[in-house]
């Protein structure tokens, strides 16, 4: 649920509250000033930290990121604020040295779509390693498991892999968008849970999407999978061939496309952004995750419009414009929210 502010406008974040949390300086009453989604994206800016490898740490360069920031057409020097190391160590939550956490806040102060997609690589690959891996907007991660296992993390989403990976089971948590390139162990078959669906490999490559408005999407490139409702009984999987595509829809039923695969399934992959008659369910959910822009669809007859298109590394603002001209309609920016509304006369 998304917390709402003046007649039920989208709250913004009280990013002041947010930098003292940042830098382990908070005050009485800054608890009360953070809501629960913006402690999820302190956490998700907290894991895509932690797992910078610490040689890695000297690599990056504030200067050029503070650069770039101020090179942007809607930066505003009130948008920056300063961070203080604390005196007592101990109260920094980051695992990073300070020059990496004023970076980091640059992303999540009045700056954030700085953080959006701009067809970054992927970043380091960690080896056998459990805990909660999640990503930042327009970020995508890799994680290596133990077993070798090999899992690509889409734009703000997660993994979580249990402290027990590989004991006696071997099974994953996603929320968002991943791709699972599986060593297979017929002993202890790999299994992903997300949402309500659970994705049995049978020696393969696949990807999945769990946040999709119309259910749980898997997309298999090699091998197979079984796609079945959580906690069915074993057997009941529908399988899944290289090439094939299934969802489970939210009321449990899976429809699976033969050969329906194709590569724009996984241009995510590749930091391109690709559409074909998307819903706007869709679009906005994408806009979400590359961009940190939320999509308000104002009126509901363009909930039948589709949307065809690809995208490679361009701006926000040039998304949008195309998502106007496509759609016919007309998209009113307010900082991170993009009004969506037919033109005046059209309604």
């Amino acid at each position: 649920m998304t917390d709402s502010g003046v007649n039920g406008s989208p709250r913004s974040p009280d990013w002041e509250a947010l930098a003292r949390e940042l830098a382990g300086e908070s005050l009485p009453g800054d608890a009360a000033r953070i809501s629960v989604e913006d402690r999820e994206m302190l956490a998700s800016l907290d894991a895509a930290l932690s797992g910078i490898a610490p040689d890695a740490q000297s690599d990056i360069d504030v200067e050029a990121a503070l650069a770039r920031v101020k090179d942007r057409p809607d930066f505003h020097e009130r948008d920056v604020i300063p961070f203080r190391k604390p005196e007592d160590p101990s109260r920094t939550r980051w695992r990073v040295p300070m020059p990496a956490v004023a970076a980091a806040a640059l992303l999540a102060v009045g700056v954030a779509s700085w953080m959006a997609y701009d067809n970054r690589p992927i970043a380091r690959t960690v080896a056998g390693v459990t805990g909660m891996h999640g990503t930042g907007v327009g970020v995508r991660d890799s994680v290596t498991l133990a077993d070798g296992t090999r899992i690509v993390i889409g734009p703000l989403s997660s993994v979580t892999i249990p402290a027990d990976y590989g004991v006696n089971s071997r099974s994953v948590q996603v929320r968002g968008d991943a791709w699972f390139d599986v060593v297979h162990d017929e002993r202890k078959p790999f299994t992903v849970h997300a949402g309500n669906a659970a994705i049995v490999d049978v020696g393969t490559r696949f990807a999945v999407s769990s946040d999709a408005a119309a259910g749980v999407s898997v997309s298999v490139t090699e091998g197979a999978v079984s796609l079945s409702q959580l906690n069915s009984p074993a057997g009941q999987g529908v399988i899944l061939q290289a090439g094939d595509n299934g969802r489970l829809e939210p009321d449990g039923r899976v429809v699976s496309g033969k050969g329906k695969v194709t590569a724009d399934d996984l241009a995510w992959r590749d930091g391109r952004l690709v559409f074909r008659e998307a819903e706007l369910a869709e679009v906005a959910g994408s806009m979400r995750k590359w961009y940190g822009i939320e999509m308000k669809i104002a009126d509901k007859s363009l909930n039948n419009r589709h949307l065809t298109a690809t995208f490679n590394g361009e701006s926000a603002d040039r998304v949008l414009e195309t998502i106007k001209l496509a759609l016919g309609a007309e998209i009113e920016r307010h900082g991170d929210t993009a009004i969506v509304r037919l033109p005046k006369g059209k309604n």
